[in-house]
């Protein structure tokens, strides 16, 4: 039996002719690089500030130049130099080619929503916004205006002609029975008769009654008694006509919020989170391909109001600089912007910690300040 203060040397004696250093602990190996394809393929669409090619046919904006940082981050992490391949789509195809693996990622505006989440992955999100409203310069008049148009519109019209008439009526039936009477008020000729019966059924109509105008024969006095209760419901009629006249125009022509969208024509841009909001709710809307052609109906009066991104709207008004648009000081149905990234994606955790990174810098202040100004939320 080999007693126990010999083990130690024996382990010893083995392990010389192994190398003596060999028996000790090895170092832990070097951490593995990133594996990070030579070429990443982004897609992308024209959606100011987010990403927009400038004049020399480069993308440039608030989520190209935050994927520029993430390439630096995953150059060095991976030790070798990544190329960004910039290819454009249309929104629905853009996301198409995300789902079936056709591109590594997808960078523009892209909002994080349940039946998206259901096709593809997606970043943590980098920027937090909401829908807006744009609409055309008419919309944006002072009351006085609106009261105008209400006052001369057809509607409006055919209720004082209706007004007139019954007060027509009235002022020459009086006058026909009154017009004999040597001691009465309507003892002129037809025209004079016929103006100061017309005078007689004003008067009383208003409920004023100066007294200078009274009926003398029994026929007059009924009638006058028939006109007096008549025109309580005649001036009750004629104030709910008329409100309601000036009601409907405001409606027609005024855009407030998102709760008078379902009165007025609305454009959007097809496969958008605004279009689903807007299904959603019932809405009916005209979709286009992009926001621009949406915002050229609007421009060309074929639409009342173009709903999509607060920020982009925004952005595209102000570039515009036509003064024939605006957008409303109101943004509902906050979402998040975030990349898409195909299912099960690799390059998707790397991406995070690159995002959560820049995010949380000043120099990502700075580049929503840039691009943004005053409108960052």
């Amino acid at each position: 039996m080999i007693h126990r203060r010999a083990v130690p040397l024996i382990v010893l004696l083995i392990c010389l002719p192994l190398g003596g250093g060999h028996c000790w602990a090895q170092p832990d190996d070097p951490p593995e690089s990133l594996e990070v394809p030579d070429e990443i393929v982004v897609a992308t669409r024209d959606v100011p500030p987010f990403a927009m090619q400038n004049g020399d046919g480069d993308w440039e904006g608030i989520s190209i130049d935050l994927m520029r940082q993430i390439k630096s981050d995953l150059e060095e992490a991976s030790k070798h130099k990544i190329q960004l391949r910039f290819e454009s789509y249309p929104l629905d195809e853009m996301l198409d080619a995300v789902a079936a693996g056709r591109v590594d990622v997808a960078v523009a505006a892209i909002t994080v929503n349940a039946e998206r989440e259901r096709r593809m992955d997606f970043t943590h999100a980098f920027f937090q916004s909401g829908l807006g409203i744009a609409v055309g310069s008419s919309q944006r008049r002072a009351a006085w205006q609106g009261i105008i148009e209400a006052v001369l519109s057809p509607t409006f019209l055919r209720i004082l002609a209706g007004l007139m008439f019954a007060m027509l009526i009235s002022a020459i039936a009086v006058y026909f029975f009154e017009r004999k009477h040597h001691d009465g008020d309507f003892e002129y000729g037809i025209v004079r008769g016929i103006g100061a019966g017309l005078w007689w059924a004003a008067v009383t109509l208003t409920t004023v009654g100066y007294g200078d105008k009274v009926p003398k024969t029994l026929p007059g006095r009924m009638i006058g008694l028939i006109w007096m209760f008549s025109g309580l419901f005649i001036i009750a009629s004629f104030t709910a006509a008329v409100t309601s006249a000036l009601t409907v125009n405001q409606l027609r022509s005024r855009v407030a919020g998102p709760g008078d969208l379902s009165r007025v024509k609305v454009a959007t841009v097809a496969g958008s989170t605004s279009a689903g909001y807007l299904r959603s709710r019932h809405i009916r809307f005209r979709s286009h391909e992009s926001v621009e052609l949406a915002l050229q109906s609007l421009a060309e009066g074929r639409c009342d109001a173009v709903v999509y991104d607060a920020p982009i709207l925004r952005h595209l008004v102000f570039q515009a600089e036509a003064g024939d648009q605006f957008v409303l000081p109101v943004t509902f149905e906050r979402q998040s912007y975030a990349f898409a990234l195909p299912s099960g994606s690799p390059l998707r955790e790397p991406i995070n910690q690159s995002l959560l990174h820049w995010t949380s810098s000043s120099s990502w202040e700075d580049t929503l300040q840039s691009y943004l100004g005053d409108d960052v939320e």
